[in-house]
């Protein structure tokens, strides 16, 4: 897993999280997911249904269109539905006419085609409708933007009703009635998809019949990408109801020939199997195909059409793996994947697939791309984008150098001449680098949830698909899975995909990683990681399983918490005034010099009273947990922060807090930083504090001193990486190549940052590094950071000379008495 993502765990509302548990009877996982996400109306949200659909009448210019529609229907007149070349605007097209055609209309459709017309409405075509003798035009999922074309329209004596969901001009068409839900107080949605206003328009008309074409409203709002949340939600879980049973003999016939009949269909199943075949002749020739497969009453029609539009998809994808095969070649060849936008040309790229290519460029690279097929000296070009960057912004700065363009933040098109391509491709990266750093293209995972204690199991899996249906606003939740210890790892599917058996407390995860193998996986058995994907259901040979889709997966060091507490005591301690011994008030037995101290701890945690041990180096914590595993002991628990558990092994400290649910607390070995020392002794009265260090514990704690503090061999280990065009880290995650301690590598990076040999920046769990050129010797060694660190050393050797004195406070003896 190359690719580098951000780990961004979303905002969460605790107090909100344990409210939706209680009122709604929700798992704590489902609770934190709609918490992150911020629902609003969490029953409309979990319970979305017909009954909670908008009126169409609040949609402003639907009661108007409904009574100029039905004038002409009463007159006989011919009414064209003009629609568009994608899904969006084919199911606009399909639905419209359908419900026409149920109040006895003389009804018509045009489509455009994309290369020889490209999108929206023309003045050629209104010519041809107007000729053929229509007297109405009814514009869906396009208009909004037609000012010429409409004064045209009107000007050959056609009314026009435009309806649109796209964003709003500074002028609008001077059409007799403008549908839009974006327009200033049209409607309490504002986004619907193209064919959701077409089908609050064919509720207006046909009231409760329009719902029976819900399959094809689902079907073009989720393939036109909009969110799926609100009065989208209702219209796909409807929506896919109605197609899992249509009674659309197209829709039929293209489930069917697609190999997906007698399935429980889905968003996926529309976005990825059914949607590219309605798109493919779209893209390759004229959509009009589609729209004939979405209304015919002859099956042998569908079959032949659904035949059609299959053969089309598959010329379709082979066209496309073969531009994004060029593409890739190109990438790699001219050093491309450095470039903050990825500008690609060449001579017979279809116009209709590249914007599919470069999609999946930008996918693969992390990084927006541009890709233009020539044809003669023209090009058509169609761009992707990442979050971060407006790549209508950045098309609208090349303005001079394009013939036009179009498109919004995350995605756009353009034509441009031939002789301006280079001049075009420097221009938008001159744009990148002024407005966008590179740390801001890293793609982000926006975790919705952290398992911790909670069980993350099948139960668990299926109540999360009941916050389906899953798309653009309403993705698939990313659960953060922590502290997995691997237990298997196996190649699967020939070595194309791995299969990772994971243990955490009693649950086995089985985590997928797709597109992957063992070999450049670089984690091993044993290991523990940190993952993040998506928890879903797996059916295989008929039994369902949970299994996580793994995104990312990241190697925990051993103890990172030990080692970050340990670096804050040592470097980033506060200044501390030594207590007067007179407020020392706690009752201290002293057990200093002891040789037997872990079967001390194991008599005082059998004790009746809740204990306390603080830990400060890893030596002596792994060997205290050997022992206590040895004789068969569990109950307690270990934490690298303050809790209240009655037995809790506290591995190095940073601070400790009141103290008030103990009544032991050991100071197991001696801790790196006095206030700990002297915060324990200061609780009162109530509490004994047991010493039960030895002067053998002092050499374990000044080697923890040396493996910290970096050598001059680390410094040009780091360096030399980076200059080898290693730029991305994450913080407290082992990087396998340089095998450093994450907190050595910390004071490394702080220490180059320093004294200029290096660039720091960081976003969420991501550092990106890069080299300054120095002009003179640089003396590591008077950094800041290292002569704290080489102080905070001579201070606790001070400390520990104290430490040891026989008589620095008088001691009282108190017996200690066992559970039975």
């Amino acid at each position: 897993m190359d690719k580098i993502y951000r780990w961004v765990v979303r905002e969460r509302d605790l107090k909100k999280i344990e409210e939706l548990k209680v009122k709604y009877h929700l798992d704590g996982i489902v609770a934190q997911i709609l918490s992150s996400r911020g629902v609003k109306g969490v029953e409309e949200f979990l319970m979305p249904s017909l009954d909670r659909l908008i009126s169409p009448f609040k949609l402003k210019g639907v009661k108007e269109a409904k009574e100029l529609i039905e004038k002409h229907i009463k007159e006989g007149s011919l009414i064209t539905i003009y629609g568009d070349y994608d899904v969006d605007g084919i199911t606009s097209t399909s639905l419209l006419y359908l419900a026409l055609k149920k109040l006895g209309a003389k009804v018509d459709y045009y489509i455009p085609e994309r290369l020889s017309e490209g999108y929206g409405i023309n003045e050629e075509a209104l010519e041809k409708i107007a000729y053929e003798g229509t007297k109405l035009v009814i514009t869906v999922d396009c208009g909004i933007t037609a000012l010429k074309e409409v004064e045209k329209a009107k000007k050959m004596g056609l009314d026009v009703i435009i309806t649109d969901h796209h964003s709003i001009p500074e002028e609008i068409p001077k059409a007799d009635v403008v549908i839009n839900p974006h327009l200033p107080g049209a409607y309490p949605f504002s986004e619907l998809a193209g064919v959701g206003v077409a089908f609050k328009l064919a509720q207006a008309l046909i009231g409760e019949q329009a719902f029976e074409f819900l399959d094809l409203v689902a079907l073009g709002t989720v393939a036109d990408v909009v969110p799926l949340i609100g009065e989208n939600r209702v219209i796909v879980k409807e929506g896919l109801k109605r197609l899992n049973n249509t009674g659309n003999l197209g829709l039929k016939a293209l489930i069917e020939i697609a190999g997906v009949s007698g399935r429980e269909l889905d968003e996926y199943h529309i976005g990825f199997i059914i949607a590219p075949r309605l798109n493919a002749a779209g893209r390759l020739k004229s959509a009009e195909a589609a729209v004939r497969l979405l209304i015919t009453s002859d099956e042998k029609e569908a079959q032949d059409i659904a035949k059609y539009l299959n053969e089309e998809n598959l010329r379709r994808q082979n066209m496309e793996n073969t531009i994004l095969k060029e593409a890739i070649e190109k990438i790699e060849k001219e050093g491309l994947k450095d470039d903050k936008v990825i500008v690609l040309w060449q001579e017979g790229w279809h116009p209709g697939v590249i914007g599919i290519v470069s999609s999946k460029i930008t996918e693969m690279y992390g990084r927006p791309s541009i890709l233009i097929g020539l044809i003669g000296e023209e090009g058509k070009g169609s761009g992707r984008s990442v979050e971060g960057f407006n790549i209508y912004k950045a098309l609208n700065y090349c303005k001079d150098l394009l013939v036009k363009y179009g498109g919004h933040e995350m995605a756009g098109g353009l034509t441009i001449q031939k002789e301006n391509l280079k001049l075009f491709k420097d221009k938008i990266n001159e744009y990148a680098d002024r407005f966008v750093k590179e740390i801001d293209l890293v793609p982000a995972l926006k975790i919705d949830a952290v398992v911790k204690k909670d069980k993350a199991d099948l139960g668990i899996a299926k109540k999360i698909q009941q916050l389906k249906p899953f798309g653009v606003g309403n993705p698939k939740p990313l659960l953060l899975f922590e502290g997995l210890t691997i237990d298997k790892i196996f190649d699967i599917k020939d070595g194309k995909h791995i299969k990772i058996l994971a243990k955490k407390d009693e649950m086995v995860y089985e985590l997928l990683i797709f597109n992957s193998s063992s070999d450049g996986l670089k984690i091993s058995e044993g290991d523990v990681v940190d993952a993040v994907g998506t928890l879903e259901i797996s059916h295989w040979n008929g039994i369902e399983s949970a299994i996580v889709n793994v995104k990312d997966i990241r190697v925990r060091f051993p103890l990172f918490a030990y080692y970050r507490n340990l670096s804050k005591s040592l470097i980033y301690k506060k200044a501390f005034k030594l207590r007067d011994e007179a407020r020392l008030k706690a009752n201290i037995v002293d057990r200093r010099g002891i040789q037997d101290k872990e079967k001390y701890v194991l008599h005082l945690f059998k004790s009746p009273r809740k204990t306390l041990i603080l830990v400060n180096t890893e030596a002596e914590f792994r060997a205290l947990i050997r022992y206590l595993k040895k004789e068969k002991f569990y109950d307690f628990s270990v934490s690298a922060g303050y809790c209240e558990e009655e037995n809790l092994i506290l591995f190095s400290p940073f601070s400790l807090e009141k103290c008030d649910f103990y009544e032991d607390i050991v100071i197991y070995d001696i801790p790196f930083d006095r206030k700990v020392f002297y915060d324990a002794l200061s609780f009162g009265d109530r509490k004994r504090v047991h010493l039960v260090f030895n002067k053998k514990d002092l050499h374990k704690n000044l080697k923890v001193f040396d493996e910290i503090l970096p050598s001059r061999d680390d410094f040009i280990k780091i360096y030399k990486f980076i200059d080898e065009g290693n730029k991305f880290f994450f913080k407290g995650y082992l990087n396998p190549e340089l095998n450093l301690n994450p907190v050595k590598f910390a004071i490394c990076l702080e220490v180059m940052k320093e004294t200029g040999l290096i660039n720091v920046e960081e976003r969420d769990n991501i550092v990106m590094l890069s080299k300054n050129f120095v002009p003179e010797k640089v003396n590591l060694k008077e950094a800041e950071i290292l002569q704290k660190f080489i102080e905070a050393k001579k201070e606790f050797l001070d400390f520990a000379k104290f430490a040891f004195k026989p008589n620095f406070r008088e001691v009282k003896t108190v017996e200690i008495s066992s559970k039975k």
